[in-house]
């Protein structure tokens, strides 16, 4: 990686981590713009928890927020400073962390953006996290939570086994506890422990944090800026939550 820039894509609109776990979308998604908007006009600071590359980020503050980024890649947070603007540098913060390990104070931020992390985690560490979440946002403070679903790229073989399992019960029917057996051959990203969720799956948890639900919904990604998400698309599962 040039420093300040994230690899050219080799799948269209998604950037590897440079940790190879995974990959940054290039393009801010419904619930991801839902954030920037929001943050906009929060007066305190917002948490972007896993932000890789920056591009909620550096969007939020393009608008005039507070941010504090946070990721396990110093490198990805070395790119974030890198491409952030002279003029934004003052209401930017960084920090190394990974969940579900990271704490902050009570009632630190206004809203927090955790897009495409939790889904490495195990149920019980999925639910510590939204409980953190949870107890990291101000009274009225906004949670937007993005996973990925079963139900795009490398996972879509997993679907049947996901419904399966949700039918019986199962409350992490997506576990796939060793990725490499729908990996292709030279995948750019490490073979792993994956979580994938549907919105029921993300509310539920949310729920039991003590959230109150605004939305829950599946998500389409973009290819290109321009591009708008495919309506019918389920790559992603969103929820955006409120702390009363």
């Amino acid at each position: 990686m040039t420093q300040g820039r994230p690899q050219r894509p080799a799948v269209p609109g998604l950037v590897p981590t440079l940790n190879n776990t995974g990959f940054m979308s290039e393009h801010v998604d419904a619930c991801s713009q839902a954030f920037i908007d929001h943050a906009a006009a929060c007066r305190g600071e917002v948490l972007d928890m896993g932000c890789a590359f920056g591009v909620a980020t550096l969007a939020a503050l393009g608008r005039g927020a507070r941010v504090l980024a946070c990721d396990i890649e110093p490198r990805h947070l070395d790119a974030v400073r890198a491409r952030t603007d002279a003029a934004d540098l003052p209401r930017l913060r960084t920090q190394v962390a990974a969940l579900p390990q990271a704490d902050f104070s009570t009632a630190s931020f206004d809203a927090i953006l955790c897009s495409r992390v939790v889904h490495f985690l195990r149920g019980p560490d999925i639910e510590t996290a939204v409980g953190k979440f949870h107890a990291w946002l101000k009274p009225g403070g906004k949670l937007f939570l993005i996973t990925d679903t079963p139900y795009s790229g490398y996972w879509k073989a997993h679907a049947p086994i996901y419904e399966e399992k949700k039918r019986a019960g199962d409350p992490w029917p997506g576990l796939i506890a060793d990725t490499s057996i729908y990996l292709p051959a030279g995948a750019t990203r490490s073979a792993g422990l994956l979580n994938p969720c549907d919105p029921d799956i993300l509310a539920r948890v949310c729920t039991e944090a003590g959230f109150t639900i605004t939305e829950a919904f599946f998500v389409g990604r973009r290819t290109t800026a321009s591009d708008p998400a495919r309506p019918e698309g389920k790559d992603h599962a969103a929820v955006v939550a409120v702390k009363a």
